[in-house]
């Protein structure tokens, strides 16, 4: 879909098939010396908590999503008008898919805390899912040559001190950090509203972290084990309290460029995750929506072509937010009273247009 313009689409829903077992990961894991099994279900306890807090009830309401913003100075010079506007679109919340800076400059503290400061001006609360721009390529010359690693630890320590919400009015978040396996993955994030499940899965960019070296390599594992158990839990919840759709927001673009394809073709990185992924919407049944950044570019559509069957999926839905040059932000507005659930509005910030678009 073209970056300009106004869109709607409408997900429909098709029976569920039966889930394949997932070994290629297995075999990652296992060679990092990882021993948590990829594929461990939600704690029980845990479960149950989150069951009790996350209830469906009937109503419509419409959110924001960005991603992929405060790209370099021009970036930085048009935030404010993108802020004001989602400010005044009279939204429950902002979703951010992540990289909150452009991909060559400086990972500094500095830095973090000023992407802070702008987060906590939303009105309403805010969610950020980690990008790579933020410490996956900080180890690049261009970046200041930092130790990725440690500045994901920063990140964590920085957006994730609780279980709250960016912004000034905040919200409750259930974390994954709250089963003891998986205590540092305060980042991965559960909440609801009307009945819709949402939940952030940190995935990003540069091939998810996959293929610099073995100490990073191993990070790629153990994250990625812990996302199959986040999304275990995430349909599980789905799945028993009755939920009428799930939203997923992630960073990273594994290769839908607005064909459908079968997920064995999308990055190394992805590929098992995505693979897991398409199980459980095939098993949930009911629309999944999927909000990702990456390649800038504002796209809906149904990008997987399903593994058993070879048609597209039909109760899986992308949508793309416009990014870096592109500072403009999507309406996603969920209604119960409609049968895929969502429906999308491009929102332009007239002030952020190049001159010579400006109507």
């Amino acid at each position: 879909m073209q970056q300009s313009g106004r869109a709607a689409l409408v997900g429909a829903l098709y029976p569920a098939e039966v889930n394949r077992v997932l070994f290629g990961l297995f075999l990652i894991a296992s060679a990092s010396g990882w021993a948590q099994s990829p594929a461990s279900g939600p704690d029980p306890g845990v479960l149950q908590r989150l069951l009790t807090r996350h209830q469906p009830e009937l109503r419509a309401f419409d959110f924001a999503a960005i991603g992929d913003q405060q790209y370099g100075a021009d970036g930085e010079r048009k935030w404010p008008a993108l802020q004001a506007s989602i400010n005044r679109g009279n939204v429950a919340f902002t979703l951010h898919i992540g990289d909150i800076k452009s991909g060559d400059t400086l990972c500094s503290n500095a830095m973090f805390e000023d992407r802070l400061r702008a987060f906590n001006n939303f009105e309403m609360p805010m969610i950020l899912t980690p990008g790579d721009n933020e410490w996956t390529d900080c180890h690049r010359e261009n970046n200041g040559s930092y130790d990725s690693l440690e500045r994901l630890d920063y990140l964590r320590r920085t957006f994730y001190p609780d279980n709250q919400s960016l912004g000034r009015r905040k919200i409750a978040l259930s974390q994954q950090s709250e089963d003891p396996r998986y205590g540092r993955y305060v980042e991965n994030v559960m909440w609801s509203m009307g009945n819709v499940l949402f939940a952030t899965l940190h995935m990003i960019g540069s091939n998810n972290n996959l293929g610099r070296n073995a100490e990073n390599d191993r990070e790629f594992a153990e994250r990625t084990a812990a996302n199959f158990n986040w999304l275990k839990t995430i349909f599980s919840v789905a799945r028993d309290n009755s939920f009428a759709g799930v939203v997923i927001g992630t960073q990273a673009n594994p290769g839908w460029s607005g064909t459908a394809v079968r997920t064995a073709v999308v990055g190394t990185g992805f590929r098992e995750t995505f693979f897991h992924l398409e199980d459980d919407v095939i098993v949930f049944g009911r629309p999944v929506l999927v909000i990702m950044g990456d390649s800038h570019i504002f796209r809906i559509d149904k990008p997987v072509i399903a593994a058993r069957s070879g048609q597209v999926l039909e109760n899986l839905l992308r949508l793309e937010v416009p990014g870096s040059a592109y500072v403009h932000w999507v309406r996603v507005r969920v209604d119960p009273a409609r049968r895929g659930l969502f429906s999308f509005e491009y929102e332009d910030v007239v002030e952020n247009y190049f001159p010579q678009q400006r109507p």
